[in-house]
């Protein structure tokens, strides 16, 4: 059966970001993936996501937005058909 731990890597030393795996008996095989420093912003919250998404459709009625959102809809397959050639013409 396979476990998973997470650790990071201090020079030689692991340091256990959560549980340590329990001390072995005998040798067993190991696999190590190491995971590449990236730029990268860190990933956004869901609740902050959702508070940034706040008020981007606007402040109308639930009815308008859904009336804008269907009619975005509508337009946006109308121009997909047409984007698709017929096949067998």
């Amino acid at each position: 059966m396979l476990h998973s731990y997470t650790a990071q890597l201090h020079g030689n030393q692991l340091v256990w970001l959560d549980a340590a795996p329990p001390l072995l008996a005998e040798p067993r095989p190991v696999v190590v993936v190491l995971e590449e420093p990236t730029t990268d912003a860190l990933p956004l919250s869901v609740a902050s996501v959702l508070l940034r998404a706040r008020g981007a459709l606007g402040h109308a009625s639930r009815e308008a937005v859904l009336a804008e959102l269907a009619q975005s809809r509508q337009d946006w397959e109308k121009n997909d058909r047409e984007s698709k050639p017929i096949i067998g013409s």
